[in-house]
C-alpha cells in the first residue's frame, strides 16, 4: 500500500538541492518548480543559501515537517537521513536517488 505522503505530499523536501541542472538534486527541484506541485517545496543543502531562488536549509534538523523526502546525496548518508526524517520531521514517505548502496553492505 502506497503511503498518501508518497503520492499527494502537502510538503516536499529534497536533500542534496542544487543550483547545477547537470545533478540529481538540481534537476528534481527544477522539475518540482516547473511540474504540477503546488505544496511546500524546502531544500537542503549545506553549501548554498538558495537554490533555484528557494531559501536553503544547512542541515535536515533545522528543516519543518515535511510528507515527502527526495534524497540527491551520497549512499553513505541516506540511512541516517531516513532515520532523522523518520523520528524527528514525522515524513513517510522517501524517494532515494543514489548508488553506492552495494559498497555500504556489510555482507
Amino acid at each position: 500500500m502506497l503511503a498518501n505522503e508518497l503520492i499527494n505530499p502537502c510538503s516536499i523536501a529534497v536533500i542534496g538541492g542544487s543550483n547545477n541542472l547537470h545533478k540529481p538534486g538540481g534537476k528534481v527541484v527544477q522539475n518540482l518548480l516547473g511540474g504540477v506541485f503546488k505544496g511546500e517545496l524546502y531544500i537542503v543543502n549545506p553549501k548554498e543559501t538558495e537554490v533555484q531562488g528557494i531559501p536553503c536549509y544547512p542541515e535536515i534538523e533545522l528543516l519543518p515537517q515535511t510528507d515527502l523526502a527526495i534524497l540527491a546525496i551520497p549512499a553513505r548518508q541516506c540511512p541516517e537521513a531516513v532515520r532523522i526524517l523518520a523520528e524527528t520531521k514525522h515524513t513517510r514517505g522517501f524517494i532515494i536517488l543514489s548508488a553506492g548502496f552495494a559498497e555500504e553492505s556489510a555482507g
